[in-house]
C-alpha cells in the first residue's frame, strides 16, 4: 500500500525557520540571591523600566499569607520584583508591607510639566506603584502611591486617600494615567480609586514620593469601580460599569456620560465589572483614534470584544469586533465555555520582530464543560490569549503549548510586555487568577522568545518531545488524522500520515 506523508512545519518560510520557544522565567516559592522571599498566587502587571523588567506580585489566596492560613507575619504581602538582564534572576525590589494584600497596578509614567503647568527643562520617567492597606483595629484604609529613586533604588510613599471599611472595591485601583488639560495647560495623574472615584495629583521632585495629591476626587463616588483610564484625541476617558466618561476640560472641569452600555446590560457585577481593558488604537476608519474594550457585565459574560469610533458629533458609534468564547470553544474542540473573564489590564500591542506584523494581545481565563480539556476548579488549566491583527481577524495561542493534564496551572494572562533587554526578541507573559481558591506559589511568568534561524543552522539531531491531537491530547502516530509533533528545538511540526 503506498503510503503518502503530508507534512509542513508551521514555522519553516523558504529559506529561514521562524522559531518561537517558550521558557519558565518565574516560579515562586523560594528566595533570591539576597534571602527575600518570592511567591505569590498571581502576577498583577509585566513593566519594562530603564532597561530592567519589573512585576507585581499578589497574595490574594495564598496561604503563606497570615490572612489565609499562614503563620509569618513578615511574608506574603505585596512585592515588587525586578529582573536586570535576560539571563539574571528575579530579586525582591520592594515589598510593600503589612496588610497591602497586592500592588494594584504598576506603570511607567512620563512627566513634562511641573504644577504649575511648565515645562520641565528634561521629562522625568517614573516608575509607579499602588495598594491599599485595611487597618482592622483602627477601620482605617490608606490608599498609597510608591514611586521608585532610581538614584538610590528605593521606594518612596505618598497618600493618596483615607477612608473607611470595607476595603476591596471600594479601594481597587485599576489604572493611572497622565494627562494635560486641553484648555488650562496643567498636566495632572489620574488614578482609578475604587468606587471612592477618580483621583488627581500633580509632578513636584521637591517633595518625598514626587506626587502631589489632591485628597478630594475630581469625580466620585461611583456606583461601580473604575477599569480604565486612557488619553485619546486629546482628551480623557475613564470607564465605570455601563459607562464611559469624558472629561471636559477647563478651570471649571466636568464629567459626562460620551458612551452608555445600558442597551447591552442594565445590572452589573461590580466584581466583574461591565468595561475592562479600555485601550486607545489607530480608527481603522479615520485619521483619528479609536478605543477598544471587552465588556464582561456578570458571571455569564463571554468576553465579546467591541471597538468606538468617534461619530464626528462628541460621541462614538460601536462596532462589534468578536466574542473571545466562540474562539475558545473553536481552539478546545468539544469544550463549551460558560464565563469568560479577561482584560485584566490593557489591550497590548506588539510587533512580531520576525514577520514585522502588528497584533494587539490580550488575555483572559474561561471557565469550561468539558471531560476531555484539563479544568483547575473549572476553569481551563492553560494560559490562552487573543491576538487580534490590524484586519481585526483573532487568533488564539497558549503560553507554552497546549497543556497537559499533569501540568501545573495556568489559567489566566493578566499580563504582557516586550522585553527591555538588548538583543531579546522575547515578550513575557505573566498571571493567574485564585477566583477565590487557595492558590499557594501559583504566580507565573514565561518567556516567549522569537529566533530566525537558516535551514543550514537547523540542527539535524533535534528530538521528539510528544505527539498531540487535535484536543491537545498526548497520543502515538495515527494514520488519517492531523497531529502535531512538538520537538525539542521549539519547532513543531503538522502531520497527515494517509495510508
Amino acid at each position: 500500500m503506498k503510503k503518502l506523508l503530508l507534512a509542513f512545519s508551521i514555522f519553516l518560510s523558504c529559506l529561514i525557520c521562524n522559531s518561537q520557544t517558550w521558557e519558565k522565567s518565574f516560579s515562586p516559592g523560594d528566595f533570591d540571591l539576597n534571602g527575600q522571599y518570592l511567591g505569590g498566587s498571581e502576577v498583577m502587571q509585566l513593566v519594562s523600566h530603564k532597561k530592567k523588567l519589573y512585576a507585581s506580585i499578589g497574595y490574594w489566596q495564598d496561604a503563606t499569607n497570615i490572612w489565609y492560613g499562614g503563620s509569618n507575619s513578615n511574608i506574603g504581602w505585596g512585592q515588587i520584583i525586578r529582573k536586570d538582564n535576560s539571563i539574571g534572576n528575579w530579586q525582591e525590589d520592594f515589598k510593600f508591607g503589612a496588610n497591602y494584600l497586592r500592588p494594584e497596578i504598576l506603570k511607567q509614567l512620563i512627566f513634562t510639566k511641573d504644577a504649575q503647568g511648565n515645562l520641565l527643562t528634561s521629562p522625568d520617567t517614573l516608575l509607579i506603584a499602588a495598594g491599599y492597606s485595611p487597618n482592622y483595629v483602627t477601620s482605617i484604609v490608606s490608599a498609597k502611591a510608591f514611586v521608585r529613586n532610581d538614584n538610590n533604588d528605593v521606594w518612596e510613599e505618598s497618600s493618596i486617600f483615607q477612608g473607611g471599611l470595607p476595603a476591596g472595591e471600594n479601594y481597587s485601583i485599576r489604572d493611572i494615567q497622565v494627562y494635560t488639560d486641553q484648555i488650562t495647560g496643567i498636566e495632572q495623574i489620574n488614578v482609578s480609586l475604587g468606587t471612592h472615584g477618580i483621583f488627581t495629583g500633580t509632578y513636584n521632585p521637591n517633595i518625598t514620593g514626587s506626587i502631589d495629591w489632591n485628597s478630594i476626587p475630581e469625580i466620585g463616588p461611583l456606583s461601580i469601580r473604575s477599569l480604565g483610564i486612557v488619553q485619546a484625541n486629546n482628551g480623557l476617558y475613564f470607564s465605570s460599569g455601563n459607562k464611559l466618561y469624558k472629561r471636559e476640560d477647563g478651570v471649571n472641569f466636568s464629567y459626562s456620560v460620551i458612551h452608555d452600555f445600558s442597551d447591552l446590560s442594565t445590572t452589573i457585577n461590580s466584581a466583574v465589572g461591565g468595561v475592562r481593558g479600555l485601550t486607545t488604537i489607530s480608527n481603522p476608519n479615520g485619521n483619528n483614534e479609536a478605543l477598544l474594550l471587552m465588556w464582561c457585565p456578570d458571571g455569564q459574560s463571554k468576553g465579546t470584544i467591541y471597538r468606538l469610533e468617534p461619530n464626528g458629533n462628541g460621541g462614538f458609534d460601536r462596532y462589534y469586533e468578536t466574542k473571545i468564547s466562540l474562539l475558545v470553544e473553536n481552539y478546545l474542540a468539544g469544550s463549551s465555555v460558560s464565563y469568560l473573564l479577561g482584560a485584566y489590564n490593557e489591550f497590548y500591542e506588539y510587533t512580531d520582530p520576525i514577520t514585522n506584523d502588528t497584533y494587539h494581545i490580550i488575555g483572559f481565563e474561561s471557565s469550561i464543560s468539558s471531560g476531555v480539556h484539563p479544568t483547575w476548579n473549572g476553569y481551563y488549566s492553560g494560559a490562552l490569549y487573543a491576538k487580534r491583527d490590524n484586519n481585526m481577524q483573532y487568533t488564539l495561542e497558549e503560553v507554552n503549548g497546549a497543556i497537559g493534564l499533569n501540568d501545573t496551572a495556568l489559567v489566566a494572562i493578566r499580563c504582557y510586555v516586550k522585553s527591555p533587554f538588548d538583543s531579546d526578541e522575547s515578550i513575557y507573559f505573566g498571571g493567574f487568577d485564585p477566583n477565590s481558591n487557595i492558590s499557594t506559589n501559583m504566580a507565573w511568568i514565561y518567556k516567549k522568545t522569537y529566533q530566525n534561524t537558516s535551514l543550514s543552522e537547523i540542527s539535524t539531531t533535534k528530538e521528539l518531545l510528544k505527539i498531540i491531537d487535535i484536543l491537545g491530547r498526548q497520543t502515538k502516530e495515527i494514520k488519517n488524522s492531523l497531529l502535531f509533533y512538538i520537538y525539542n528545538d521549539g519547532t513543531v511540526e503538522k502531520k497527515i500520515i494517509i495510508e
